[in-house]
């Protein structure tokens, strides 16, 4: 007993009488993004194998976690912008059906953050406008995840491109200012199932929109007819007017507007403006207003 209390008075000591410089630091948990801050960047985090449909409960499965979003301030580079948050948890998704159960609602807010009308019905045609975007639901990385947070937020972002912000993607198109990167271009003619060229670079046709003709057609002309072909080629003018917010579409001739079908003499149809002559388009033509005929 002696022995064990003579090495408690040595040991004891050195153990309670050290101290150590230096303060506590509280451990960051970054709160959801706020609506109308804007992205970088966009990582997807899950792993790369989802599990077979057919997997049964006793087979072990990998976690998907939602992609997680870099937020950054409106200013300069960026890939889109938050549109909408909600708290409710969706962090670890098993497959792609749940994933589209937790997440039904991103795409559908993407036009009435942009104002853009859902459709628009013009001598016939119900015409939706056509812009080019990805909404992209998020949520909170690894580190946060594991503090308790389990938001989820919606990103309306461009697609394979950057644009310099501001302006703010809110009421971008009802304040004519929605960035070039939105707009749906291609080369030279609309491709089917093809991949778009960005607004930004070269290009010959800009498509507008897309519409929906409840009538016969003629399937001998690439113009889809309903009762009127004519007034379905006039709704299309009409409608590449208020998406230009100018009074001429076509500049004096420098832009053809029309009616295209794929294939020809489908109820389904695009509105689309061209440039002429030989030239091409540098910009979007979405909300061009005053500016200048983006020609090259």
């Amino acid at each position: 007993m002696l022995v064990i209390a003579l090495m408690a008075t040595l040991t004891v000591p050195q153990l309670v009488g050290r101290e150590l410089s230096g303060s506590a630091v509280a451990e960051v948990i970054a709160p959801p993004p706020a609506v109308g801050t804007c992205v970088r960047a966009i990582a997807d985090t899950s792993p790369d194998r989802l599990p077979p449909a057919n997997a049964g409960a006793a087979e072990a499965l990998p976690d998907r976690v939602l992609p997680v979003a870099a937020v950054v301030p409106c200013a300069g580079a960026v890939i889109g912008e938050v549109i909408s948050v909600s708290p409710r948890s969706t962090r670890r998704i098993s497959t792609l059906q749940e994933y589209e159960d937790a997440n039904p609602s991103c795409r559908s807010r993407v036009e009435p953050y942009l104002g853009t009308p859902a459709t628009t019905d013009l001598q016939g045609v119900e015409w939706t406008r056509s812009i080019y975007v990805d909404a992209i639901t998020v949520g909170p990385d690894a580190h946060d995840r594991a503090g308790g947070r389990t938001w989820t937020a919606c990103v309306l972002s461009a697609v394979g491109q950057s644009y310099t912000a501001p302006p703010l993607l809110k009421s971008s198109w009802t304040s004519h200012q929605l960035p070039d990167a939105f707009g749906l271009c291609w080369a030279d003619l609309i491709l089917r199932h093809g991949v778009p060229t960005p607004c930004t670079t070269a290009h010959t046709t800009q498509q507008l929109a897309f519409g929906f003709v409840s009538g016969p057609s003629d399937s001998s002309t690439t113009i889809v007819s309903a009762a009127d072909t004519a007034a379905v080629a006039a709704s299309c003018v009409r409608l590449a007017a208020s998406i230009m917010n100018v009074a001429d579409p076509t500049f004096g001739g420098a832009v053809a507007v029309r009616v295209t079908s794929d294939p020809a003499g489908a109820p389904y149809i695009q509105c689309a403006a061209s440039a002429t002559g030989g030239r091409s388009l540098v910009g979007s033509l979405i909300g061009l207003g005053g500016r200048p005929l983006p020609l090259a």
